[in-house]
Formats: structure tokens, C-alpha cells, sequence
């Protein structure tokens, strides 16, 4: 079919609109005005060309487990941060130092970018787990399946002794892998939260 020419990088704007996460966290477009509930954390974001608006289930996922178990004063390493959304939630959720990267160049100026919006401050890189010489408190990491198995190691390396990592990106039916990921590095599996076909895994570096 021939489609009129639109100016398809505004039109798809219009079909975007606030994402309630959790009862308490909501993400809102940069563009739209969005008056807040009382103690709502908010999210402001314009996700350029970068995963991570919110909407998608492996991304709620990570967001539910930062607000079950973040506690306030953890260092945060936010690992294929995307658009930078679970880095900048951690921040909003108390977490003292937060760090993000992504081995996507193009993804970490929009990183930034919304971290401004937001008023919060992150280090945000071009980088890799493995290459990381930090231990966190709580690491995040939604990322796809066979990737997660393979950097499992990185992950625990950059955790501290009883630090925690959300693991996201997963489909139901890909989940042995990742299971057999975590059994490997020995790590204990403290909560499973699901979201229609996709699991996510909290675990435990014991």
C-alpha cells in the first residue's frame, strides 16, 4: 500500500503514553504533562533509539525488583542500561552511587540526556561487566537469555558477598539456561517474578 509521507520520528509520539509500572512508580513521556499521586515516583523519558520505555515486560520486570529490594544507600550497577531507565530508578529509589553501561555507543548520550531530565546523577559509559573493577550492592541486568548465561560470571564478579542481581530478558521457554547460568556461579534464586511470557530472576551472591 502507498501511505502518505508523515513524519513518522513524531507521529509515533501520539501512541505513547504514561506506563503505570507499580501502584508507586509510573514512567511519563518527556513530552506530555503528567501531574503525579501523592509519594508516585515519577520517571521522565524520551527514549531516543535506546531500549528501555518502560512498556516492555523484561523492563517492569527489573523495575518490580528494585522497588522490592533496593535498599536505600546501595551502590547500583545498571549493566546494558539501554536508555538508562532502571539506573535512573534506582536513583529515585534512594540507592547512593549508580552506575550504568552499555557496549551500544550511540545509547549512552541518551542516557545522560534523560538522567537530566530527571535530576538525578549517574555515571553513565561505554563498557562491558567484565571489565568493570567495582563490586555493587544490587546489579541489574535485562538482557537476552544466552547472553545472561554467558557474562553470569561477570555479573557475580561484580557483586558484592550477599549482593543481589536482577536478571530480566527472559522467555519462559529459554529459562534453563539461565537457571543452569546461576547454579554454575553458585548463586541462590531468592524470588522468580513473571510477567506474562517472560521470567525474571532475583538472585543472591551467597
Amino acid at each position: 500500500d502507498e501511505k502518505e509521507n508523515q513524519d513518522w520520528s513524531k507521529k509515533w509520539k501520539e501512541k505513547w503514553t504514561v506506563t503505570h509500572v507499580t501502584d508507586k512508580i509510573s514512567v511519563v513521556p518527556s513530552w506530555l504533562n503528567y501531574a503525579p499521586k501523592e509519594d508516585e515516583i515519577i520517571i521522565t523519558l524520551d527514549p531516543g533509539c535506546a531500549f528501555g520505555t518502560g512498556t516492555h515486560q523484561t523492563t517492569q520486570l527489573c523495575m518490580k525488583a528494585l522497588e522490592k529490594y533496593l535498599k536505600k544507600g546501595d551502590s547500583v550497577a545498571d549493566i546494558g542500561t539501554g536508555s538508562g531507565i532502571l539506573a535512573i530508578l534506582a536513583k529515585k529509589l534512594g540507592a547512593n552511587k549508580v552506575y550504568g553501561c552499555d557496549n551500544d555507543e550511540t545509547v549512552i548520550d541518551v542516557c545522560k540526556e534523560n538522567a537530566l531530565k530527571n535530576g538525578v546523577e549517574i555515571e553513565f559509559e561505554l563498557n562491558t561487566a567484565d571489565k568493570i573493577n567495582k563490586k555493587f550492592d544490587f546489579v541489574c541486568a535485562n538482557i537476552l537469555h544466552f547472553i545472561l548465561a554467558e557474562i553470569m560470571n561477570d555479573l557475580k564478579n561484580i557483586t558484592k558477598q550477599d549482593g543481589l542481581i536482577s536478571l530480566s530478558g527472559i522467555l519462559e521457554e529459554k529459562k534453563d539456561m539461565v537457571v543452569d547460568a546461576i547454579k554454575r556461579e553458585n548463586l541462590k534464586i531468592v524470588d522468580i517474578i513473571s510477567q506474562d511470557q517472560w521470567i525474571s530472576y532475583v538472585v543472591q551472591n551467597v
